[in-house]
């Protein structure tokens, strides 16, 4: 199944957000969530396409055959070849100010990769945030976590992402949609209908970090006992 929908947007700039009103509009909709939770997909099929981007075995369909729509990381690294893979997509840069992004990823993200809550984590989702670390932001943080505090590099790569995805995607498919926005510029370049519901406002602090946190442990929970079920039969 096709993509119709690609997130070129760093996370923690109202990915979850967007998540949560793309399946209000009807797209089932890949985010990082979906990718923690979910046993059945691979958590290094991305690692591998990072690791060698011309050569490595075409597997997107493997993670995004059953969605309509893929936003947040991974799968803004890879963007630019999933751009390829699904030309008809659409683009959605979801942005804010550098700064504020930067703060929010200090408050959530690099926290958590600074304590020892991924080493603590059930099985699947340990190996997909470990493979993350080393691909995320170009791979910044690979070999050195301590990079996470250089703030101004991060907000620089921050601003020259955004750039380079408004330079890269056709204007007449590309949507560049603010933190806090609602649904009109998104339903009008969807070409859809403002649906009678307020546009979801999530994640907004540590809080909702870890309310996502919960929700992915609690489908792990739920999958571990369906497949306990199902040997059992």
């Amino acid at each position: 199944m096709p993509l119709k929908i690609i997130g070129a947007g760093f996370g923690r700039t109202g990915t979850n957000s967007l998540r949560l009103a793309l399946e209000i509009l009807g797209y089932r909709t890949h985010h990082m969530i979906k990718a923690l939770s979910d046993i059945t997909q691979d958590p290094l099929v991305w690692e591998r396409a990072f690791n060698d981007p011309e050569n490595h075995p075409d597997e997107w369909e493997s993670v995004y055959g059953n969605y309509d729509a893929a936003i947040d990381w991974p799968t803004v690294t890879h963007y630019k070849e999933l751009m390829k893979k699904y030309p008809d997509a659409k683009i959605i840069l979801t942005t804010r100010s550098a700064e504020s992004w930067y703060k929010s990823m200090n408050n959530t993200i690099f926290m958590k990769m600074h304590s020892n809550y991924v080493e603590e984590l059930p099985e699947h989702p340990r190996l997909f945030l470990k493979s993350q670390q080393k691909i995320m932001l170009d791979g910044y943080l690979k070999d050195d976590l301590s990079k996470s505090h250089n703030k101004e590099e991060l907000c620089r790569m921050f601003e020259e992402h955004n750039e380079e995805v408004k330079r890269l995607v056709p204007p007449e498919k590309l949507l560049v949609l603010e933190l806090g926005e609602g649904w009109d510029r998104l339903c009008e370049f969807l070409g859809v209908s403002v649906p009678g519901t307020p546009y979801p406002n999530t994640n907004s602090s540590g809080e909702g970090f870890e309310k996502n946190a919960e929700i992915v442990l609690n489908e792990l929970e739920k999958q571990k006992l369906d497949l306990q079920k199902v040997k059992a039969a």
